[in-house]
């Protein structure tokens, strides 16, 4: 008799954890959805589209949008904007380089080493720019937790991620097309969701606004293009040329 009055609580109360595990597990779920739409909702995100630098991307509000060189590895300078959030401790970028001049740039370059003086130059600084870049943002410190290849909508590209010194963490994320280099930047703080709601929104547009979207071969050929129309949005702000 006493066995048995000792092993009927010990069942009940194993048979009430399972049940409340069970509870457990279908409303975590919920409440980190819930809590995912509170913190985006609490921000008014929308597509942002600049055609005339042909890309669209989801900002939390109307960036500002400034100008300011570009030094590239090689000496040379090229001119880029930069589309600007903030909002507390969240920070949301996206710089657009323009390379469309490259060429003619090398060529008034005032002082050229040997290296410099190669004609395909211009060539080599554009397509080396992806690595550039990613260098810049690893020798800034923290503590690199993401390092890769990346593409969007087969657009070649690199992401990092970075958990920074006050614990704070940068998604960054690089891609050349159309003669232009684009770097998304975001870093939020230590508490907030991934901000893949910007890192993964830009999207490539072609002369008519329309997106693009190729098919990549083995050998980096790309094959072909589709065209997905998309109705458009926020349209670019005036620039405000930095001091």
């Amino acid at each position: 008799m006493g066995l048995t009055c000792l092993r009927r609580p010990l069942a009940l109360n194993l048979r009430q954890y399972k049940e409340y595990t069970m509870r457990t597990m279908k409303i975590l779920p919920i409440a980190l959805a819930v809590f995912a739409v509170n913190e985006v909702a609490a921000q008014q995100w929308a597509q942002f589209r600049d055609e005339s630098e042909f890309f669209a991307v989801n900002f939390p509000g109307e960036p500002v949008v400034t100008e300011a060189p570009f030094a590239s590895e090689y000496g040379a300078t090229f001119p880029s904007k930069i589309y600007t959030v903030e909002y507390d401790d969240h920070h949301y970028s996206i710089k657009v380089v323009d390379f469309t001049d490259a060429q003619q740039i090398y060529l008034e370059l005032p002082d050229k080493t040997d290296e410099a003086s190669s004609q395909w130059l211009w060539l080599y600084d554009q397509l080396g720019a992806t690595a550039q870049v990613a260098r810049h943002f690893r020798e800034r410190g923290g503590d690199v937790t993401f390092d890769a290849w990346n593409h969007i909508d087969f657009v070649e590209g690199h992401q990092l991620q970075i958990t920074n010194a006050d614990r704070s963490r940068t998604f960054a994320g690089i891609y050349l097309h159309n003669a232009r280099l684009y770097v998304l930047e975001a870093t939020v703080p230590q508490t907030a969701l991934p901000p893949g709601l910007f890192q993964q929104s830009i999207t490539f547009l072609d002369e008519d606004g329309v997106r693009v979207r190729y098919e990549l071969s083995p050998e980096r050929e790309r094959l072909s293009i589709r065209r997905i129309p998309e109705a458009s949005t926020v349209q670019a702000a005036p620039t405000e040329a930095l001091r």
